[in-house]
């Protein structure tokens, strides 16, 4: 504890600006992979959606593969080496995939780059380990917001970047970003994550992984992350078309609307993340998880009234500001329910269940999108939201 007392304000503050600087990368390039496959890589329009779907698939089935090794890893030789070889890797990934030359070359880089990944999950174990308890709501609330700001500011800076320089330039920027932030972290940052001694071979390394799984808790938190993800994700390929739908023309109107739709989640995340932090702090992580899922859920239901794009919007802003408290209060909630030697298994499980929420959530959109009105996929989406509330309530809060 008096170690954490001495690092935390140091330690805080370099590692919300790292994830802000990965996060703000990889909104500032990703999202506009699809332009970069037609103007750049010479992919056929006929063809873009396709190749956008699998060079964005198969980084997120890397991460979910590779998730747990790295955070097992983790335990055995520190969570701040794994950050700087996640973080040095994801720059090394960003800076050649401007240099790609055809779509072939992409997709060996975006698998890499999938293997590779892992900084924020480090970051966040290590803001874990360095926050005493009484800080650790809020903390894990506002490291939460650095993710919500780089949401923001990625996109904004990408699509001027782009737009001035072109999109291998906004690679490039990504990966210096990246490069800066892991030099931060590595020169500044004190890891207090407990270190465990012993064989760290890949053997032994899954034989923790399958003794990790036997903590029921840690599975329940995983299963959380995965359908937390899911639902947010699950809107991804819909919501364009929906706000043309809205707009009543397809058209930049309608691109620039969903643009602020996407952003406006960011923003209720600065503005509420810490806030629910705050009261899981007091009141219970779980008894705020229950409490923001089952809200978001609710509000979400109300999609089907909505007559208007504005309508729309603010409905997501409101849904949004009650989500922000899903993700840091798990996070919280996952210090409580594992042991300090065994922390970077649990956020490498967790992460890879995201991320394969990841995966599944716009695959799913997409499907329901083909047979139902997106209004209905996002009432769909407040009944799950709402049953994982109501079942966190009784069978973590009642029992």
């Amino acid at each position: 504890m008096d170690k954490r007392k001495q690092y935390w304000k140091r330690n805080l503050p370099v590692l919300w600006v790292g994830v802000f600087l990965c996060c703000a990368s990889y909104t500032s390039c990703i999202p506009f992979l699809p332009v970069y496959l037609l103007r750049d890589l010479g992919v056929e329009q006929s063809d873009v959606n396709f190749w956008s779907g699998v060079t964005f698939a198969i980084t997120f089935l890397g991460s979910t593969i590779m998730a747990p090794f790295w955070g097992a890893m983790a335990d055995h030789v520190g969570q701040r080496r794994m950050a700087i070889r996640a973080g040095f890797g994801l720059a090394l990934t960003y800076f050649l995939t401007g240099a790609c030359q055809d779509v072939y070359q992409l997709l060996g880089v975006r698998t890499l780059c999938g293997v590779v990944a892992g900084f924020v999950p480090a970051c966040m174990s290590m803001a874990s380990s360095s926050l005493p308890e009484e800080r650790m709501g809020w903390g894990m609330g506002l490291m939460q917001t650095a993710v919500a700001s780089g949401s923001i500011m990625g996109p904004l800076l990408g699509g001027y970047m782009a737009s001035w320089f072109g999109m291998r330039t906004s690679f490039y920027v990504g990966s210096v970003a990246l490069f800066a932030a892991t030099v931060a972290v590595m020169t500044i940052v004190k890891d207090l994550t407990v270190i465990q001694k012993g064989s760290n071979s890949a053997l032994d390394l899954l034989k923790d992984l399958r003794s990790s799984l036997k903590n029921r808790e840690l599975v329940f938190i995983m299963a959380m992350f995965f359908a937390v993800q899911s639902c947010v994700m699950i809107i991804q390929p819909l919501i364009t078309m929906y706000v043309g739908e809205l707009i009543g023309a397809m058209g930049d109107d309608a691109i620039k609307m969903s643009g602020v739709i996407f952003s406006l989640a960011g923003v209720a995340g600065i503005i509420a993340a810490p806030f629910w932090g705050k009261r899981g702090q007091h009141f219970g992580y779980m008894q705020i998880f229950a409490l923001v899922t089952f809200a978001a859920g609710f509000v979400n239901l109300f999609q089907i009234f909505i007559a208007d794009v504005m309508q729309f919007a603010v409905i997501q802003f409101i849904y949004g500001l009650f989500l922000a408290g899903a993700v840091p209060n798990i996070n919280a909630n996952l210090t409580v329910v594992t042991d300090k030697n065994t922390r970077g298994k649990a956020f490498g499980l967790v992460t890879s269940a995201q991320q394969f929420g990841g995966v599944v959530g716009p695959l799913a959109g997409g499907f329901l999108g083909g047979v139902l009105s997106t209004r209905y996929v996002l009432v769909a989406e407040g009944c799950i939201l709402m049953v994982m509330g109501l079942y966190t309530y009784l069978t973590r809060v009642r029992k």
